[in-house]
């Protein structure tokens, strides 16, 4: 394994770091018997963990990284390691779950949704811990009100 190598995990031994067996990375620094692998978090785009892998557990893809990318990924492999963790950390809300929003902030409220709010999760994905959720409702003069906005998940509780 070399820098930048596309791989992939070739077993489940790694569970307590979130990984599954046929996830693919991006080798970031690697020695003879191991490998720091970047892991892109599938369920929240922009979440990512490094881990260090065994190189018998890896297997290197045919397809190499466009040379443009690779440079940008090499420039930016120390800001990578300085924010690093290693676990993918799974998303504690699933689409359809019924949550309430535990903040009075302006960027709902612009969107007439405000603390104490309940909305349904639209999507079990999120995008830098941002999901989708439905607060739309007709309040007691029969007016539609709230909206599908992105929220961040550590602004909502899980009721049902």
């Amino acid at each position: 394994m070399k820098k930048s190598d596309l791989v992939k995990l070739k077993n489940d031994n790694y569970k307590s770091h979130n990984l599954t067996k046929d996830m693919h990375g991006i080798v970031i620094n690697a020695n003879y018997d191991n490998a720091d692998v970047l892991f892109f978090n599938p369920h929240n785009v922009g979440d990512y963990a490094i881990v260090n892998i065994k190189n018998t557990d890896l297997e290197p893809e045919k397809e190499k990284l466009p040379a443009e990318l690779e440079k940008e990924l090499l420039s930016e492999s120390d800001s990578l390691k300085s924010r690093v963790k290693s676990v993918l950390v799974p998303i504690a809300i699933n689409e359809y779950d019924m949550v309430e929003l535990l903040v009075e902030k302006e960027r709902y409220a612009k969107f007439g949704v405000h603390k104490g709010d309940v909305g349904c999760v639209m999507d079990n994905n999120a995008v830098q811990n941002y999901i989708e959720v439905d607060f739309s409702r007709i309040d007691k003069n029969g007016n539609y009100c709230g909206d599908c906005i992105s929220v961040n998940i550590n602004d909502l509780k899980v009721i049902k």
